[in-house]
């Protein structure tokens, strides 16, 4: 692959996309989500899945847990997934019997690690690249739709529609899908909270961005001028093809204003403290939106809007519900 060409995929069988039915129940038989208030993190994740019963119910029979943190960039807890958050988790993973647990980064370029190996002992660190076609596979389902045209490329620049140059959009129901996620018997998804100049906020669905092949990401995003509900869309059909069994957002920090990358206007807001437990990623994203609501006064009617446009998208795809009043909802403080 010479460096102005794309890898393109091979021709291969689509397989059935990943994961299930939301497992996550309460006693009323509703969905739930379990919001802990703290800022040990220990304190947090031990209390929050202690109230959905352990992470015995979600693992079992399987013996490898695959961990999806944030890893968009390098810049620390909240912009991306704290080391300590993940120990946390993996600790209470090893408690339910899992014998392999696995990091899954989310690489743009670069195919150096964000997070140093000692950071997170016992666990396994792996990456998809996005340029390369063979760390993905094919997955196919028929509620998906076929991607857009690729916009013209100007002759010069960079940015991510130049890494478009040669790319052929996928036409039916598919998208290519990190091969490490496809096959893990058991995902828990670990979103931070913050802004995103296109997704409005990142958290539990948008984290599902880095899980495929990178031109369809980047097709999104440079559809965002002529197709706004292309990407949201998208958005949603990214993480339809993840399934996570699990999703525990951290937001003892958010990051406002301005993301995913910091820059002179971004704020970071210390002492949210508060951890959002759930099967649920619709759920998740519609109660991390009022918390950022709350921090961000630059977060308006407009940028919300937008959010519940994706959550009306990631609904009709199965993924869960943003009508609160349908989930069972435990709110603790540690």
């Amino acid at each position: 692959m010479s460096a102005g060409t794309l890898d393109q995929p091979r021709a291969d069988v689509p397989l059935a996309r990943r994961g299930g039915e939301n497992r996550v129940v309460g006693r009323s038989g509703k969905p739930l989500l379990v919001i802990v208030e703290g800022s040990d993190i220990d304190a947090m994740i031990d209390a929050g899945l202690d109230a959905i019963g352990g992470l015995g119910r979600i693992i079992a029979p399987h013996r490898a847990v695959l961990l999806k943190p944030n890893t968009n960039q390098r810049d620390p807890f909240p912009s991306v997934t704290a080391p300590e958050t993940l120990r946390a988790v993996a600790r209470h993973c090893a408690a339910a019997g899992a014998e392999r647990i696995v990091v899954h980064e989310d690489h743009k370029n670069e195919l150096d690690l964000y997070y140093e190996p000692a950071e997170l002992p016992g666990m396994e660190i792996q990456l998809a690249h996005a340029r390369t076609a063979e760390h993905f596979v094919t997955v196919e389902f028929d509620r998906w739709q076929g991607e857009t045209d690729v916009p013209p490329i100007p002759e010069s620049g960079s940015g991510m529609i130049q890494r478009l140059r040669g790319y052929t959009p996928e036409r039916g129901p598919r998208l290519r899908v990190a091969r490490q996620l496809q096959e893990a018997p058991v995902i828990i998804n670990l979103p931070v909270l913050k802004r995103h100049f296109a997704g409005q906020i990142t958290s539990a669905l948008k984290n599902h961005f880095g899980s495929v092949h990178g031109p369809h990401r980047w097709l999104a995003h440079a559809a965002l001028q002529t197709n706004r509900d292309y990407f949201d869309r998208k958005l949603a059909e990214f993480a339809s093809a993840v399934r996570p069994e699990l999703t525990i957002t951290d937001i003892r920090a958010l990051q406002a204003v301005s993301g995913p990358s910091r820059d002179e206007r971004t704020r970071i807001v210390e002492g949210v403290n508060r951890l959002i437990v759930t099967g649920d990623m619709v759920a998740a994203d519609a109660v991390a939106m009022e918390i950022m609501k709350q921090h961000d006064s630059t977060f308006t009617s407009e940028n919300e809007a937008i959010v519940r446009r994706q959550h009306q998208h990631a609904e009709s795809l199965g993924l869960g519900t943003g009508d609160l009043s349908k989930l069972e909802i435990i709110e603790l403080k540690v």
